[in-house]
């Protein structure tokens, strides 16, 4: 299969690509949210939810920007602060962009192409109050699914998150 041509769906299966030589899929490296505001982000991640900054462009004196930037993210004349936060070894990348996109708006869960983290937590009652202490938009109350305690939330841009107590494949 030649590099930049598409995939016949109808006689390639998944497992059949994966197979292919050079397939180097191995696993997920990073979540990654485009922020509006980087300091109430960074707030908001680190302060409420309990993450750790791992690194900040920013504060490295490491500039992401000019034609390769462009080339990337297919946003020309953007320039990027990027901050890695992690929790035990999963990363969230966060990123600002100048200029600015546009806002995302109120979308909903059901939207296409929307998408969210689940963060697990061992005690999801008092996370829903530190939550609500500090003014998070909630979608509701924790709830019990089966056994699964599961609560939907928004971050300062309203990106949609999850918080989960138990294990939904037990």
């Amino acid at each position: 299969m030649a590099v930049g041509q598409p995939i016949n769906r109808d006689f390639l299966t998944f497992s059949e690509i994966s197979k292919g030589e050079g397939f180097m899929i191995t696993d997920i490296l990073h979540t990654s949210f485009t922020v509006s505001n980087m300091e109430r982000s960074v707030a908001f991640y680190r302060d409420i939810l309990g993450m750790e900054v791992v690194r900040d462009t920013a504060q490295a004196g490491v500039e992401f920007k000019g034609p390769l930037v462009d080339n990337l993210t297919n946003c020309p004349g953007s320039e990027l602060r990027i901050v890695f936060l992690r929790i035990k070894e999963k990363l969230l990348e966060l990123i600002e962009y100048k200029p600015k996109g546009k806002p995302m708006g109120d979308h909903k869960s059901s939207d296409t192409g929307s998408a969210h983290v689940c963060f697990k937590t061992e005690n999801i009652q008092e996370l829903y109050k530190k939550l609500s202490a500090n003014g998070a938009r909630l979608h509701c109350t924790p709830q019990n699914l089966g056994g699964v305690w599961v609560i939907y939330f928004r971050d300062p841009d309203g990106i949609v998150l999850e918080a989960m107590q138990g294990d939904p494949l037990a």
